[in-house]
């Protein structure tokens, strides 16, 4: 069974060899969500996404397409993002009140480790590229 594509629709802004890149607007589908704010879905902002297409050549700067990702690499980008930074973050703070650390230091260090996961994850960003792979569409 074929996985669905969460999809959004973009902009070609550019072309390269193999590669097209797509400007697409975040659209929020929570406009009477009163947490809106805080869950990192930021209405109206421009993004950028490079998309490797071995066909680029077909596709043309200022062209209307469809960008997408299986619902599959969606959830673990979720993963990446929030779930581990949250057990990161609770797992330092609870070992470090442990320890007898003070609330402020446990509470400063817990923030350092997921600043260090965050720096490590983007050491490791050319990776996770060829892990979540986007796709690409003409509409």
């Amino acid at each position: 069974m074929a996985s669905k594509l969460l999809e959004h629709k973009g902009v070609v802004s550019a072309v390269g060899e193999k590669l097209v890149e797509v400007e697409f607007v975040t659209e929020s589908a929570c406009a009477n969500c009163k947490a809106k704010g805080l869950c990192g879905v930021d209405e109206g902002n421009k993004r950028f996404v490079t998309v490797y297409e071995p066909m680029a050549e077909y596709y043309s700067v200022g062209e209307e397409v469809m960008i997408g990702v299986s619902e599959q690499m969606g959830m673990k980008a979720a993963v990446y993002a929030y779930i581990i930074p949250f057990f990161i973050l609770l797992g330092a703070l609870l070992l470090t009140l442990k320890l007898g650390w003070s609330e402020v230091t446990a509470g400063l260090s817990s923030l350092g480790f997921m600043c260090l996961y965050y720096i490590v994850l983007w050491f490791f960003r050319h990776r996770l590229e060829k892990d979540i792979v986007f796709k690409i569409r003409k509409i």
